[in-house]
């Protein structure tokens, strides 16, 4: 397999707002004349290709290869093409601007980026013929190319494509510089069609149409219109109606709402037109069509082709509380719309991989979905996104933005907590062991960012709190998740038998609690610095309390909750914990009246205002935030794991149920690496049986009540309550 290091290009113009550059087609054509034995080829379109063989489409997945700096690392796709080639061949690519060419990333330096340049193609056509002979061709001069229809296309804001646009004449391609990166082939799952809906209800508004299509996710809408020519189409995306009329103001900035936001415009050709973006995609429930008239405006003019990546599923939750039911598929939902390769922070106005949420994420999207593949191929850009000193991004890929704002250890902990969940979620070291050196380095780095006292606040913190000020202190915040990613650290040198290095990490996240429960723990009282929800659930939950501080400690966090009188009052690192923190404490009740709690601040508040996605925020400290967000989600690894108790740990998986008050009935399913494990538990007349289906080849402990625990075995439990 050759990953070919020649690039072409049609021209080396950048797109921009005023001088928008067509997407640009290349051909080539191969002739043979003799049998063939294999054939394969290797290709890297940055920022994204299309693949055509004799006019037969064979990409992979949509926004293929993925999303990148190419500076960092550039990935490859490998096809086996043998079964697809004839005597004579056409090799078709059209290049999407994607990342490379990002004028539409402004907000986060994406159009200074030094790696910024026009579409680049490399591919190799590797043959082996029957007489054993082997011929290899390349992206060259002889390659040719033309501008296609597509007049303009941006990741973030959409496409413009002219179906009445007369082609061009093919000329030769121009061979370009070489992207700096390492050169992987691509080991991700591939970006495809979740569903395809159609609108729910249509209505006129001013001289458009809205069309809803009843749940907000992400991906593109394919027309399908009767037109004249050169009738201009107009769709504008949006996720939520304010006072019942379509807005986009939440998937924009209010500085230069005129020119950034979610839009595709279609200019027809004369009789049928369909026509898809190839590009983009956007997060939205609703469009507004304009440029169509009243005969136009039907049902089958739009579908919603909902795509992400094909994460499948390896979990699943029930129980019959019908509201924690909706809020737990909002949160699948969420997670899937904000899952393009990797974990995105919204469909719509960003599409960035904020490290926090993807950290905040991981434990629920592990025990639900398999992106594994995925977050192993982020994690080296991750790897490659760390400075000289050791500080990581808020985002990745990055430009050179997210070091002086955006990140800190709640932050950074991706390179630590994707790796610690993929072990203990799979029972896979290795993602860690291709990040060892760059983790160690970051803690390093991190000893030089400490305090006189020993105390890290560098970065953001208990970030979309219901008000504002944050209450959990910033030193706090940080001290804590240094600790706790250094623990990982530490447990993961451990697993793979380093030593020295497990010492190292362990002697720094033993400081780092020495120093908290020094400064930031009042241990008359049992209270965290900022004496409010989040500080003491994390303080709890990471272990920074003695056994014996234990009960005074809840009894302060549960004060907390009734003085909020049951609503949640952290942002995502203690809303993260909180639950669990109740649960593995006996007062998994309290926890549920916080996730039942109707009035706001609170998760059902989405879920009566007919929300379909988690949002960003609670609304009274964050304005019209994005309304399709996953990092709070982590509430439906609560789910699974306290609830049903299915608690998975690398080579054991133990079982530890906990039953709410209130709740009859409640059934989790994991595809564990040993095989699939299911809880189910109904409370009757009584008593509760439990039903317990565990594989063979597991190995783990069954916890049901007070404490006692056996072997974990398929079979039936009763408890007597």
């Amino acid at each position: 397999m050759i990953l070919s290091n020649k690039f072409i290009c049609a021209g080396r113009d950048f797109s921009t707002f005023e001088n928008r550059i067509p997407a640009p087609w290349f051909k080539k054509d191969i002739n043979l004349c003799r049998d063939i034995e294999k054939a394969e080829i290797t290709v890297c379109g940055l920022g994204f290709y299309e693949l055509f063989i004799n006019e037969k489409r064979i990409t992979k997945g949509f926004l293929s290869p993925y999303i990148t700096n190419s500076d960092d690392v550039i990935f490859y796709d490998n096809y086996d093409i043998t079964s697809l080639l004839e005597a004579k061949n056409e090799f078709k690519f059209l290049l999407g601007n994607g990342m490379q060419n990002s004028f539409g990333g402004f907000q986060w330096d994406f159009e200074k980026a030094a790696f910024r340049s026009s579409p680049k193609l490399a591919f190799a056509v590797e043959i082996t013929y029957k007489d054993g002979a082997r011929e290899i061709i390349e992206a060259d001069e002889s390659v040719f190319t033309r501008p296609s229809k597509i007049i303009s296309d941006d990741l973030r804001l959409g496409e413009i494509y002219d179906a009445a646009k007369e082609n061009s004449e093919w000329k030769n391609a121009v061979l370009t510089s070489s992207p700096k990166g390492e050169k992987r082939v691509s080991m991700a799952k591939p970006v495809t069609i979740r569903d395809a809906l159609k609108p729910i209800k249509i209505w006129r508004e001013d001289n458009a149409y809205i069309y809803d299509f009843g749940i907000n996710t992400s991906g593109v809408c394919r027309l399908t219109v009767h037109a004249e020519v050169h009738q201009k189409i107009t769709l504008t995306f949006g996720e939520i109606l304010v006072d019942g009329k379509f807005s986009k103001e939440n998937t924009t900035f209010s500085s230069i709402a005129d020119q950034y936001f979610q839009q595709d415009i279609y200019i027809c050709k004369d009789g049928e037109n369909i026509w898809q973006p190839t590009f983009t995609y956007h997060g939205f429930r609703y469009v507004k069509v304009e440029g169509i008239n009243e005969n136009q405006a039907t049902n089958d003019l739009l579908t919603y082709i909902v795509f992400n990546t094909d994460l499948g599923s390896v979990g699943s939750f029930e129980c019959d509380d019908e509201r924690l039911n909706i809020l737990h598929k909002m949160c699948l939902n969420a997670t899937l719309s904000n899952f393009h390769h990797f974990p995105t922070d919204c469909p719509h106005r960003e599409k960035n991989g904020w490290t926090a949420d993807a950290a905040l994420s991981s434990s629920h999207t592990l025990l639900y979905f398999e992106p594994t593949d995925n977050c192993k191929q982020w994690l080296v850009e991750i790897c490659k996104a760390q400075n000289e000193k050791g500080a990581l991004p808020g985002i990745v890929p990055t430009a050179g933005w997210g070091f002086d704002w955006g990140n800190g250890p709640a932050w950074d902990c991706v390179i630590t907590e994707l790796p610690y969940q993929i072990w203990q979620k799979r029972n896979d070291i290795s993602a860690f062991e291709e990040c060892a050196s760059y983790i160690l380095k970051y803690i390093s780095y991190l000893e030089t960012r400490l305090d006189k006292n020993g105390l890290l606040a560098i970065g953001l913190g208990d970030w979309c709190a219901p008000h504002n000020p944050m209450k959990a202190p910033l030193i706090l915040t940080d001290s804590i998740q240094a600790y706790d990613l250094s623990k990982k650290a530490a447990n993961m040198f451990n697993a793979i038998g380093d030593r020295v290095h497990r010492d190292f990490c362990h002697q720094f996240a033993q400081v780092l609690r020495e120093n908290i429960r020094r400064h930031l723990f009042d241990k008359s009282t049992c209270t965290f610095a900022g004496n409010c929800q989040t500080s003491q659930a994390m303080g709890i939950y990471y272990g920074m309390i003695n056994d014996d501080e234990l009960d005074s400690a809840m009894s302060v966090l549960l004060d907390k909750i009734k003085e909020m009188n049951d609503h949640i009052d952290t942002g995502v690192l203690g809303g993260r914990v909180i639950f669990h923190v109740l649960a593995e404490n006996n007062k998994i009740d309290t926890a549920i009246r916080i996730l039942k709690n109707p009035t706001s601040p609170s998760f059902m508040q989405w879920v009566n205002s007919g929300d379909t996605a988690l949002c960003e925020g609670f609304g009274e400290s964050d304005g019209l935030a994005s309304h399709n967000h996953h990092f709070w989600g982590n509430f439906s690894a609560f789910f699974m794991e306290q609830i049903c108790g299915i608690k998975v740990n690398a080579d054991k998986i133990n079982i530890e149920p906990h039953f709410p008050s209130g709740m009859n009935f409640a059934k989790a399913e994991f595809n564990s690496v040993f095989g699939k494990v299911s809880v189910m538990w109904k409370r009757e007349n009584g008593k509760i049986t439990v039903n317990l289906a565990y594989p063979n080849n597991a190995k783990g402990k069954i916890v049901l009540k007070n404490g006692a625990e056996a072997d974990a075995v398929s079979g039936e439990y009763i408890l007597e309550y």
